[in-house]
């Protein structure tokens, strides 16, 4: 790989030397090419990309946090631990969500994605920690 990085650099260490970047935009200056609005819409570009980017990497750590919480109040649920069984038949009832289980430790880990989706999971995450440690 740095070899091959070497490589590209060197290349266009050599481009660059063999055409002058002044000259080249001149040159496209005469042909009639706006750089100015060229360049406008390549920054506009690079800023779609970034937020695009952003984007992706905030859902792929949204799905990370709620993979955890999930799998933290199933443990929590197996443990019989009171705060997050609350916590979870609240947010039941408060989100009008049919779940036709009485008992919630036959709730499955996607049901349980379901229902905290919109919630703050680092807080859900900590309450489960917090009450597992027995705080």
């Amino acid at each position: 790989m740095d070899k091959l990085r070497k490589t590209v650099k060197e290349s266009i260490s050599n481009f660059e030397k063999s055409f002058p970047i002044d000259s080249i935009r001149e040159d496209l200056r005469i042909a009639g090419v706006n750089l100015d609005d060229r360049k406008t819409r390549q920054d506009k570009f690079i800023k779609q990309l970034k937020f695009k980017l952003s984007v992706k990497s905030n859902r792929e750590k949204q799905q990370e946090l709620l993979l955890t919480a999930s799998q933290k109040f199933l443990e929590a649920l197996d443990n019989g631990l009171d705060k997050p069984v609350a916590y979870l038949n609240n947010l039941i009832q408060n989100n009008k969500i049919q779940f036709q289980y009485s008992n919630l430790k036959k709730i499955s880990e996607e049901e349980i994605k379901e229902i905290i989706k919109d919630q703050n999971l680092i807080e859900i995450i900590e309450m489960i920690e917090n009450e597992s440690k027995g705080e």
